[in-house]
């Protein structure tokens, strides 16, 4: 005889296996998937505040620059 917990937690899960196991290769590839994206997420906020382009003659001087027309 089922109990009502038994009943809520078959309607809710509709009929999908409780607690499978995951395997060390796939801890390993969710570790590697979100180091990645970390790297990712680091890599595009510091090159938004530390762009890194110092020559005065880079194509972002000549954007930004509003009073010399070069041509």
């Amino acid at each position: 005889m089922k109990t009502i917990s038994d009943w809520v937690a078959s309607a809710w899960c509709f009929g999908q296996p409780v607690g499978g196991a995951h395997s060390i290769v796939e801890w390993v590839l969710v570790g590697l998937a979100g180091c990645t994206v970390a790297y990712a997420f680091y890599k595009a906020v510091r090159h938004t505040f530390y762009p890194g382009e110092t020559s005065t003659d880079h194509v972002k001087w000549r954007i930004l620059d509003d009073g010399e027309n070069p041509r």
